[in-house]
């Protein structure tokens, strides 16, 4: 994937920080430009009455955005801002085509209830996408930022092979450890049945045909990778060896959905994203 054009979301919230420093380090890494854009989002066009305080809020953006820029150009990285009124996703949908972005960075929230605005962005812009997520931590500069261990789910279909090919790339880039993980069903669920069963000796051949068949992807693409398989629910076993393995980046594929909902990606990188303690890159 290469990268030549950066679109970073910005709304002044508790990520924003780590937004910024993930998108200069990706833009430093790749010589990227970068365009920072705050949306002033609405549904409908806003009464009269109201028009001053959009023009208020416009010029505290451009003022914020103005002051990110100049910090951004001591590093030399090319950064541009936009602020634009409107629905978020036909402005972020405007923004992405004139600017011709590769690369979307945003921030994240969840809203138990409803889907917050950050969601309905990710399941409705179909380019590639950082999440930037994690606890809090020490990373408040680009310098902070570091990719060492990098995790990419991977289910023999065609999407999470390009993921995969992607996740190598980035691997190689920043130097980082690649891990490559397989999620199989679990056929019983019953401690006591599989017991009686002895059902991992009967799962065993399975985990070792998947191994191979995961080690056979890997020389095709001429990939060095440490290779997982796991037995249960999908993103609980990602969430689980990320946490485990302490990764600096999760690498998935989008499972399309076509437009069903206007969801653009699967049950399982939605449930990732939700749960991740490390910055999410989706590829569609």
């Amino acid at each position: 994937m290469q990268i030549r054009k950066i679109l970073s979301g910005i709304d002044f919230g508790k990520e924003t920080e780590k937004v910024i420093s993930y998108s200069a380090f990706f833009a430093k890494t790749f010589n990227a430009s970068l365009d920072l854009l705050y949306v002033i989002d609405y549904l409908m066009t806003p009464p009269m009455y109201l028009q001053s305080y959009i023009k208020e809020e416009s010029k505290e953006a451009f003022i914020k955005l103005n002051n990110i820029k100049e910090l951004l150009s001591k590093s030399e990285i090319n950064t541009q801002t936009k602020i634009l009124s409107g629905r978020l996703q036909e402005s972020f949908q405007k923004a992405i085509k004139k600017s011709q972005a590769d690369l979307v960075i945003l921030g994240f929230a969840h809203h138990p209830l409803r889907r917050s605005s950050s969601e309905k962005l990710i399941k409705s812009l179909k380019i590639p996408m950082l999440v930037v997520k994690g606890k809090e931590n020490k990373i408040k500069s680009f310098e902070d930022v570091l990719i060492k261990k990098i995790l990419c789910p991977y289910d023999f279909s065609e999407i999470s092979e390009k993921a995969l090919i992607e996740a190598a790339n980035f691997a190689s880039l920043f130097g980082s450890e690649l891990d490559v993980i397989h999620v199989l069903p679990e056929f019983i669920s019953n401690k006591k049945i599989k017991k009686k069963i002895r059902y991992d000796e009967l799962l065993k051949p399975l985990y070792e045909e998947t191994i191979n068949n995961i080690l056979e992807i890997l020389k095709k693409n001429n990939i060095n990778a440490n290779s997982f398989v796991y037995e249960g629910e999908p993103s609980e076993k990602i969430i689980l060896h990320a946490k485990r393995k302490d990764m600096d980046l999760i690498v998935i594929g989008a499972r399309g959905l076509g437009l069903i909902k206007g969801l653009l990606i699967g049950s399982v990188t939605d449930s990732v994203l939700k749960k991740s303690d490390c910055p999410v890159l989706i590829i569609h």
